[in-house]
């Protein structure tokens, strides 16, 4: 049973500033090799290999380039490359610190695992969006509104319109009352703006093919061989093709053919690609799908010591580290270098009420200090509950210390918990949620914007509750998947909606499930009341989705992004308190219990831990009180 729950679930934040990447990089690089820069938000680039070195310059400005620019790779020096890039179609060179530059490795045709001499490549799948952005000209002027059928925008004090043969840029589209409009973007009097203007105002001037979807308000459409009402129906195989809406088409070119506008489009029907028209009113253009292939590689021996020893592991960490690599060559492991001295922090966690134990551990396990047990009768002062005493100054230095839990099952203590794309990926979820009642499984719920009925498979709704909270989607459903699952096809009553007390509330996560005779009842007591996060969460969505909101803003911007940085929390945010449990053995058990939620469905992820390193660690593992 938790003990002094603040947070039910486990939750992580970001410390490493920008970022790092999963994707491990050679030490030796050959040179014009490509690489994308990875940050959360954007990367300085300096004149030097260093910070001491000025920062790039461009038309009076610093150069600072986003989350995902491709680099090319000219020269490696000591944490630092040398790169060229394109920068406002001008190509520069300067130097970024290699931290935040994922190296691009090529990738065979077949995404079939191979061996390298670092070790093995993993092929993975990637999905992006790429925003709306079709180039096109006024055909008639035409007057730009605020927003689809409102007012209209003005410079100013003055209306803004376009002139015909103006160029703009499609970057979005709605449909009011029947009537489609565009969302552009334009230069006024030497600004960019964005407004609406009606979609018979705009001709597209398509030098490739636009994304596309078959819109919604239609189940299906029939395509025709021309742009006429009077023109024959496509047929393939002497069926007229009938497409779906939400069907992924391009626009390849646009005609008006007696004041209505077509497209033609090309699409995949039955596994082969076709060509045919529609009208513009079935048709919207939508964000372009993007699959790519990354790759990630595993490090060699030599490389891996060589990393450790740039993280600065003490050499009592080194071993077991060595062995967690063979076995599982794909994690990568940080040192998170607190700054503390291994004495003041075990004196700090050992004060009164920090760290409890069970009072059925022997005598090794609790401690004897005056606060916590009288002498004259042999009896431990009862701290939480029934029976949680003290922990001792032996225990906790145990529990603390982390060589003693660089193991396949309790390393997970040091998972870094953040939402990382790259890899967390919706079958990975799904694969942790297989064997429980969620597992391909669909629910209904209220959409928070139109306030209708909408369906969605769980995996999905980890999925969002993830891009959310910045939380791992991995971590929220192997946490679900500890505290409310009790059986292939059952849950705890915290889930179903049918509580007797509280009835039609769900509390996924558990949050508020303190210590008593009715942790359950709390927790969805606790779920029923507020307006933050999506509370009351009166559905599954709200629920799971706004638990991981509740989840990230608790812990995410404290530092504390790790399982054992929550037990002991050894940041710079409320320094040894703010720990999300009293059981000092809190941070070994969940590491178990996520062991088994991920049944091994992790062995092959690039897996990322930070394990803190202290100043003046004893040389030798803390040992097991007997």
């Amino acid at each position: 049973m938790k003990i002094k729950t603040i947070v039910g679930i486990l939750v992580f934040t970001l410390f490493f500033g920008a970022g790092f990447f999963w994707m491990n990089r050679d030490f030796s690089m050959a040179a014009s090799q490509t690489g994308v820069v990875v940050v959360n938000d954007v990367l300085n680039v300096r004149t030097g290999a260093g910070t001491n070195y000025a920062k790039l310059q461009s038309d009076g400005a610093d150069v600072k380039l986003p989350n995902g620019t491709k680099v090319t790779i000219v020269e490696t020096l000591s944490g630092w490359y040398k790169v060229s890039f394109v920068y406002n179609s001008k190509t520069l060179t300067g130097y970024v610190s290699a931290q935040y530059v994922a190296v691009e490795t090529t990738a065979t045709a077949t995404p079939t695992p191979t061996s390298t001499p670092g070790g093995q490549i993993v092929y993975r799948y990637e999905t992006s969006y790429k925003k709306i952005s079709v180039p096109a000209k006024i055909s008639k002027a035409t007057k730009v509104y605020k927003s689809a059928a409102g007012k209209q925008l003005t410079v100013s004090k003055e209306a803004v319109t376009l002139a015909k043969k103006k160029k703009v840029t499609l970057v979005g589209e709605k449909t009011v009352n029947n009537k489609k409009w565009f969302k552009v973007s334009f230069t006024h009097k030497k600004k960019k703006r964005t407004g609406y203007i009606q979609n018979t105002y705009v001709k597209m001037t398509l030098a490739k093919k636009a994304s596309a979807a078959i819109t919604k308000n239609k189940k299906t459409v029939k395509v025709r061989t021309k742009a006429d009402t009077k023109a024959a129906y496509k047929k393939v195989n002497k069926k007229t093709v009938k497409l779906a809406k939400k069907t992924a088409v391009e626009i390849s070119k646009e005609k008006t053919v007696n004041g209505v506008k077509w497209y033609k489009l090309t699409f995949t029907y039955n596994g082969k690609s076709y060509s045919g028209y529609l009208k513009a009113s079935y048709v919207n253009l939508a964000k372009k799908k993007v699959t790519k292939k990354v790759v990630v590689t595993t490090l060699s021996d030599a490389q891996f010591e060589k990393v450790m020893t740039v993280e600065g592991f003490p050499e009592s960490y080194k071993q077991s580290l060595r062995v967690l690599h063979h076995a599982y060559p794909y994690w990568q492991f940080k040192a998170y270098k607190t700054g503390l001295d291994w004495n003041t922090v075990l004196d700090n966690e050992s004060k009164p009420e920090v760290n409890l134990i069970s009072n059925s551990k022997s005598k090794a396990w609790k401690s004897t200090e005056a606060w916590a047990y009288n002498a004259k009768t042999g009896k431990w002062k009862v701290f939480d509950g029934d029976t949680w005493v003290a922990a001792s100054r032996q225990a906790i230095a145990y529990y603390l210390d982390p060589r003693n839990f660089l193991t396949d099952k309790t390393v997970f203590q040091f998972e870094l918990l953040e939402y990382q794309s790259q890899y967390q990926i919706r079958d990975g979820v799904n694969t942790i949620l297989s064997n429980t009642p969620f597992y391909n499984k669909k629910f209904t719920y209220k959409d928070l914007s139109t306030g209708k009925d909408k369906s969605i498979y769980y995996v999905d709704a980890f999925m969002a509750a993830a891009k959310e909270s910045g939380v791992s989607p991995y971590h929220l459903a192997s946490r679900v998947k500890q505290e409310v699952v009790t059986s292939a096809t059952t849950t705890s009553s915290a889930v179903t909606g049918t509580h007797a007390t509280y009835p039609g509330i769900y509390n996924f996560y558990n949050i508020g499930a303190t210590s008593s005779s009715n942790p359950v009842a709390n927790g969805l007591k606790w779920a029923s009341t507020g307006s933050t996060y999506l509370r009351p969460w009166t559905d599954r969505y709200r629920s799971i989705v706004g638990g991981g909101m509740y989840i990230g803003s608790s812990y995410i911007n404290k530092g504390q992004n790790t399982v054992y940085l929550e037990k002991f929390n050894v940041t710079s945010y409320q320094r040894y308190t703010h720990q999300y449990m009293t059981n000092v053995e809190a941070a070994y058990s969940e590491a178990i219990k996520t062991k088994n939620a991920y049944a091994g469905t992790m062995d092959k992820t690039p897996l990322v831990f930070a394990i803190p390193v202290y100043d003046n660690m004893p040389a030798a593992n803390c040992p097991m009180p007997k």
